[in-house]
């Protein structure tokens, strides 16, 4: 199965170009001999009951660089076999004006892969230097027929060398970047129809290093991918662009804490403490290097902006874990406004939604006749604490295990007007506007030894 390089439409340069990220603790942008995806999913429509016409893709694009320079930063440790190109650390060589490996082509390979690592798909893409490629997630599943097994199924997407793949040292380097898209299909057909698209999520791309298998199930930093795994279940780990979970001090009893920011999810306006409404759900991404069935029933504190908390608990018992995370839309709220958010049809089969405590608020009274207090109450939203258990630790000395996170908080646009009959403030209009993608902020790991 072989993906064609396609061209990218000018509206998705446009949507491109306008999504952007903070700095956090993970390392994007790098040159890798391998790359992760840690979330990929195409879903025809985003609910099951009464279906709308929005649905979900993924598209990845793959920038293939003539060479890569003999530098320390970015590309030490996520192209160790091909920093310089066709060098060494240690005897760097002569810079080419191109990689040979890559003329006048080479080939990129991917596997999809589910939420507990379970191979479902692989393929090839070739590439040539100074190359971009696009792969369409959504138009690969429809092409071949894959629509009643893929349609609402998350996954992650490994890339490699085709080298790589065969369990040698990556020849070549390469960049990846991915987006998830939510808007209309086009054409009425959900099986023939792609998506335009109308708000867009940002998904953080891990480069690694991919050196030869030498029969061992373990990443290391020199070899973070291993493709020679049962039944192509490609194993990989981004130890050094991703959340290091472990100390390898030999000492189990280390913790990662990482904190996942939560979209707006308590806002009293006034005497109608109309809070439902204009409560958002937020998606939280957790992706593993193994499934950890001891990764269930974590304890979590969740913030809100005045510094107060409340406890709770969370599950991230696969590779890839996903968990909407929302509060409580029905008891204590104004019943004439009876209102939550669809939870999606991908969360439903294959995710978790939950609902999570909020933290003690002070209602503040909306006395302002501009309504500045109840829209800076607006953007208040809050943060979630997790602790993440180390999921090994052998006192190697190096690191052993990686993670990414990060949440998808929805935001909105929101009319306040005042209502003639007791004068609050309250909202006559509500609308999505894009998808925003928070890093995980990684506080680093803890000890909890006495």
């Amino acid at each position: 199965m072989n993906f064609k390089k396609t061209a990218i439409a000018a509206g998705m340069f446009t949507a491109l170009a306008a999504t952007s990220m903070s700095a956090n603790a993970m390392r994007e942008t790098e040159a890798g001999e391998a790359n992760l995806v840690p979330f990929v999913l195409w879903s025809s429509s985003w609910v099951d009951e009464n279906p709308t016409i929005l649905g979900i893709n993924t598209v990845i694009k793959i920038t293939v660089p003539m060479s890569v320079g003999n530098d320390v930063i970015p590309n030490f440790y996520t192209a160790i076999h091909t920093s310089p190109t066709n060098g060494t650390l240690i005897k760097p060589g002569k810079q080419k004006p191109a990689d040979p490996d890559l003329m006048p082509s080479n080939t990129i390979h991917w596997y999809f892969l589910d939420k507990k690592s379970v191979h479902r798909l692989n393929g090839t893409i070739d590439v040539t230097p100074e190359d971009v490629a696009v792969i369409d997630w959504g138009a690969f599943v429809r092409k071949n027929g894959k629509q009643g097994e893929f349609d609402g199924f998350p996954g992650y997407m490994v890339l490699v060398t085709e080298a790589g793949a065969g369990g040698d040292d990556a020849d070549f380097s390469f960049f990846a970047e991915a987006w998830m898209f939510a808007g209309v299909r086009a054409g009425a057909n959900p099986d023939t129809g792609g998506v335009i698209g109308l708000i867009d999520a940002k998904i953080p791309v891990m480069p690694m290093s991919d050196g030869a298998d030498n029969g061992s199930k373990k990443p290391t930093v020199e070899n973070g991918v291993i493709e020679a795994g049962v039944n192509q279940n490609v194993i990989a780990s981004p130890l050094i662009a991703g959340i290091r979970t472990n100390w390898s001090d030999g000492n189990g009893s280390d913790v990662t804490v990482v904190d996942l920011t939560l979209g707006n999810r308590n806002v009293p306006i006034g005497n109608a403490n109309l809070i439902n409404i204009l409560q958002v759900p937020t998606l939280m991404v957790v992706w593993n290097d193994r499934n950890a069935g001891s990764w269930t029933g974590l304890g979590v504190d969740v913030y809100n902006d005045k510094e107060q908390k409340c406890s709770d608990n969370i599950d991230l018992p696969y590779q890839l874990n996903l968990v909407w995370a929302q509060t409580d839309v029905t008891a204590g709220k104004n019943a004439q406004i009876p209102f939550k958010w669809p939870v999606p049809k991908f969360i439903k089969n294959h995710g978790f939604n939950r609902i999570f405590c909020v933290p003690p608020y002070q209602e503040t009274p909306v006395t302002d006749p501009t309504g500045a207090i109840a829209l800076e109450n607006l953007l208040q939203g809050g943060f979630m604490k997790l602790y993440l258990p180390e999921p090994v630790d052998t006192g190697i000395g190096a690191p052993e295990s990686a993670a990414v996170a990060f949440s998808v908080p929805l935001q909105y646009f929101v009319t306040l007007e005042t209502d003639p009959t007791n004068g609050d403030w309250v909202p006559t209009d509500i609308s999505v506007i894009p998808f925003e993608t928070a890093l995980g902020h990684d506080r680093g790991l803890f000890s909890q030894a006495p």
